[in-house]
């Protein structure tokens, strides 16, 4: 019995014990497959207002348009999800913006994560 004992720990200090944990809150590139697409928003007859999302951008245009280039993303979890990107027109910095899935055809973007107390969360629909 002290043999295998003393054998064991001498393997775990030759070879090393390492325990790998997975990060389920990191950053991933790009966007999530789920959002890419054509999205519009009801009812804006005026501006026709929409947004483009590809791999790796979010481009809304409305009357003042909202880029973010390079994007990533972090799922924070109850389907919000936490993009930043590079914004090339005005802060010429990364910003942040939270966007809940609703449904598969149906989003909320948000410039901060409380979206009941945000002053407009835009809704938007898949086209």
């Amino acid at each position: 019995m002290k043999k295998t004992i003393i054998t064991i720990l001498a393997a775990i200090s030759i070879f090393g014990f390492t325990v790998t944990e997975a990060q389920a809150s990191t950053w991933h590139k790009g966007m999530p497959k789920k959002m890419r697409g054509t999205w519009k928003v009801p009812h804006d007859k005026i501006f026709h207002s929409g947004a483009k999302i590809g791999k790796n951008y979010y481009h809304f245009c409305a009357n003042d348009p909202d880029y973010l280039n390079n994007t990533k993303y972090k799922y924070l979890g109850n389907k919000i999800y936490k993009i930043n990107g590079y914004e090339p027109f005005y802060t010429k910095d990364r910003v942040n913006r939270y966007i809940k899935l609703v449904s598969n055809k149906h989003m909320k973007v948000s410039f901060n994560i409380n979206f009941k107390k945000s002053n407009s969360p835009l809704t938007m629909y898949k086209k």
